[in-house]
């Protein structure tokens, strides 16, 4: 078995969360008055997983797995969201500006990026950037087909070496990466409980998958979905002319096509 970090062979690997649990530990740690939990958390396509766990795919060894808690997840949590997660007035303390995204549907899709200052922003964003890379080895590893020939081609091997490279070494990522024609940059999202409510149909279950994107046998890239926010990572290859077409068909693909689906499996 092969470390996806340093690429060592090992007899085995650790139980790596794509989601770092600090996530669910922090979402679940709301009490109702009786006693319960508040939340419950709903995997796409794995009903043998309990509501209160998250697949734990065998992505790195153990060194390399403890390396991106400490390098990459370690204060996190308090950027993402307050410590009392069900008072609002804690919500809006955080730096969170709502964002249009145009041509998804017929009115601009509205959700919220977070404004820190720029040394925290880069340790979102390198969070950001560290899930959607989980995600998509493991995507890789359960033979979805883009994922698997994405990483098999020069470019892909090229972009998971800078993506490496950032995340353990905090070399500094190309922006944009012109020398490959692509990103490596993820965006996260902050959506509403709201929206979270309309997409599990529960005001108190929150949905967590991932998945690739692709349209017309092009792949597109890879999004995850986890309680209130989104992970989108662009992996298509342009010339500067194509980049905001093909942003266009990603977003469509993200927030009409795949989180459609994920909420038509919610509701069976």
């Amino acid at each position: 078995m092969i470390c996806i970090a340093c690429g060592t062979e090992k007899e085995t690997l650790a139980k790596s969360h794509v989601v770092p649990n600090f996530i669910r530990k922090r979402l679940t740690g709301e009490v109702r008055e009786n006693g319960s939990k508040k939340f419950s958390f709903n995997w796409v396509d794995r009903k043998d997983l309990p509501k209160q766990d998250l697949p734990k795919p065998n992505l790195m060894c153990e060194k390399c797995d403890n390396d991106l808690g400490a390098r990459v997840e370690n204060g996190i949590a308090p950027l993402l969201m307050p410590s009392r997660v069900d008072v609002q007035e804690e919500w809006d303390k955080l730096e969170i500006f709502p964002h249009k995204i145009n041509d998804v549907f017929d009115e601009p899709l509205t959700l919220g990026v977070y404004n820190h200052p720029l040394r925290d922003q880069w340790r979102l964003e390198k969070f950001a950037l560290s899930v959607a890379w989980r995600a998509l080895h493991d995507l890789s590893k359960n033979g979805e087909l883009f994922s698997s020939e994405f990483l098999g081609s020069a470019r892909g091997s090229d972009i998971n070496k800078t993506v490496v490279s950032h995340l353990f070494y905090n070399d500094v990522l190309p922006d944009p990466y012109y020398t490959l024609g692509s990103t490596c940059n993820a965006s996260i999202y902050y959506w509403s409980p709201s929206t979270v409510a309309f997409i599990t149909n529960k005001d108190d279950e929150m949905p967590f998958a991932w998945a690739e994107l692709a349209e017309g046998g092009e792949f597109l890239g890879v999004a995850v979905i986890f309680a209130y926010w989104v992970i989108v990572w662009p992996l298509f290859e342009y010339e500067d002319s194509q980049y905001s077409a093909k942003l266009k068909r990603l977003n469509k693909a993200c927030f009409l096509d795949w989180i459609g689906q994920v909420n038509n499996q919610l509701s069976t």
